[in-house]
């Protein structure tokens, strides 16, 4: 059976006509963001637990040093902010929106190589600062699966007295990405599942 293609457009654009919420009550993927109710569901999933260690931003400027390790005590899924507790200073709790705590790595997750920006904890210190990967990190097998135990970084401003940056080993657990990195844009939030299917 032929069917005559203005036709089909035209009848398809007649259906548009004056209705701005069309694609929203199709069934298929509209190209736009989550609901705010799915974004909190999402993120309360993969929210640090108590007593989870987590790098916590706890200055309103991103100089360096701004990110600290910290421990979390609670997460408030209704207004998706955690009490967090420095690990130096254990007399206080700290409230940040989530988008100032970033969980710590396995060691398994592979996205550091070398040239890569990152943020490590400087040593014989507890806050994160600007790195770059200095070298590509060594794969061992920690049971059955493949970790990296290490990083090597090279921090900035961290010049000896001859100019030269030194290589500086960081548990991997302690280097994290740069946080727009980490965060993710609202607006480039998509759900991929299809509804009704």
């Amino acid at each position: 059976m032929e069917v005559e293609e203005h036709a089909c457009i035209g009848g398809f654009l007649s259906r548009l006509e004056g209705r701005t919420d069309y694609n929203r009550e199709t069934t298929h993927y509209d190209g736009r963001a989550a609901p705010p109710a799915a974004k909190k569901r999402r993120r309360s999933k993969w929210a640090a637990r108590p007593g989870e260690q987590v790098a916590a931003k706890v200055t309103r400027t991103d100089e360096n040093g701004s990110w600290i390790l910290a421990s979390v005590q609670r997460f408030y899924a209704e207004t998706e902010t955690y009490d967090v507790q420095d690990e130096d200073d254990t007399t206080k709790l700290i409230r940040l929106p989530w988008s100032h705590v970033m969980r710590l790595s396995t060691g398994a997750e592979g996205c550091f190589h070398k040239g890569v920006d990152c943020m490590a904890i400087f040593p014989e210190t507890t806050s994160f600062y600007r790195a770059k990967v200095s070298k590509s990190p060594v794969w061992k097998l920690s049971g059955t699966t493949p970790m990296i135990e290490e990083v090597i970084v090279k921090f900035e401003d961290d010049d000896d007295e001859n100019g030269r940056t030194p290589h500086r080993r960081v548990p991997s657990r302690y280097v994290i990405p740069i946080p727009p990195k980490y965060f993710y844009e609202e607006s480039e939030d998509v759900d991929l599942h299809l509804s009704g299917k």
